[in-house]
């Protein structure tokens, strides 16, 4: 074990009770299998090490001192975010929010000089470090740890229909279009149900401004649709009355094309086969799992053509789902990416 800290590492969360996905699946998750301690801080005066989450304030954080060494964990492709309002508008938004102690004009750029100032940053991707490494040399790519998810036996489910299952946040529903084409010709024939596991509400925009109902947002999608809110456990029971899972990306956009593939590695814990866009991360992740393209989409007719074979032929679907079980428990376990981070903190 490293990081022999003579104190305990500082931790800027994204919740004060530890509470969010992000909080509970990266540093302190961590930090639980390695039973390191740590506290939450907002500042720097009691911490030799401090490891900040997205939600930390950049504009004090870039000032730390030398003496403190700083740890910036960046796992969404932040850099690669096209310029236009949603850019532009970020750091007055997170001001507003009470993110920031002040407005910032160019919040990508500011995240920029903070990475220049890390001694080490964590990212999600191998595309990722590529870009970061311009800005900081100490780049470890590290996954999210599953380990509170439960795994599922994969199995055979005896089904009148097709049950398909999606989860994330709202703000990615938009992804989802992409597939609605294959899975209302796929409803002609059999019965298509769309489980969406999400906030039934949640902020249209920045994640905090203008509140919307989800099921609103997919009531013209003309298939169809099962809403169920998000958590660990819901996760679990719908996965069981589900045949497959979808994990959609729109490839257009920079910023949604270089995730990690995450919600791939979550669907194999619970046992379901998973059919995904053709991102950089999901055709690495198919690859490991031995599946080369068979589950990969980048048209409305491959999502078409790949979801009416697996509905027709239930032995594939479970031979993938054991595979793709597999991989996500030896190449992607949790000792595997805790060694990920017993290296950056080696690095420091």
């Amino acid at each position: 074990m490293v990081c022999n800290q003579a104190q305990p590492v500082g931790y800027v969360p994204y919740s004060h009770d530890l509470d969010r996905p992000a909080d509970r699946r990266r540093f302190p998750r961590y930090a639980a299998i390695r039973s390191l301690p740590f506290n939450t801080v907002s500042g720097w005066q009691d911490s030799q090490t401090i490891v900040l989450s997205t939600a930390a304030d950049i504009t004090r954080w870039v000032r730390a001192p030398s003496s403190c060494r700083i740890v910036v964990d960046l796992p969404d492709a932040f850099l690669d975010e096209c310029p236009g309002w949603k850019r532009t508008v970020r750091g007055l938004a997170k001001w507003t929010g009470g993110e920031l102690r002040r407005p910032v004009l160019d919040y990508h750029q500011s995240v920029e000089r903070l990475l220049e100032r890390a001694d080490a940053v964590v990212c999600s991707t191998d595309e990722q470090v590529a870009r970061i490494a311009r800005h900081c040399p100490n780049v470890h790519p590290i996954l999210d740890l599953h380990g509170e998810i439960e795994c599922l036996q994969p199995s055979i489910r005896a089904s009148d229909g097709l049950d398909i299952m999606w989860e994330g946040l709202t703000a990615t529903l938009p992804a989802v279009r992409s597939v609605l084409s294959a899975l209302r010709a796929m409803s002609a024939q059999t019965d298509v149900r769309l489980h969406l596991v999400t906030d039934l509400v949640a902020p249209r925009y920045m994640n905090r401004f203008l509140v919307s109902r989800t099921e609103d947002v997919v009531s013209d999608w003309g298939i169809e649709v099962r809403l169920h809110q998000w958590s660990i456990d819901t996760l679990t029971e719908v996965a069981r009355g589900c045949d497959i899972a979808i994990v959609p990306v729109d490839l257009a956009d920079p910023m949604a094309l270089g995730k990690p593939e995450n919600r791939m590695r979550i669907f194999w814990r619970l046992g379901l086969p998973v059919v995904a866009s053709a991102s950089p991360a999901n055709v690495r992740a198919a690859s490991l799992a031995g599946l080369g393209d068979r589950v990969l989409c980048s048209t409305a007719d491959d999502w078409r053509r790949t979801l009416e074979s697996l509905h027709a032929r239930p032995e594939d679907r479970l031979a993938i789902a054991t595979a793709g079980q597999e991989t996500a428990l030896t190449v992607y376990s949790e000792e595997s990416l805790a060694q990920r981070w017993d290296r950056l903190f080696e690095s420091l």
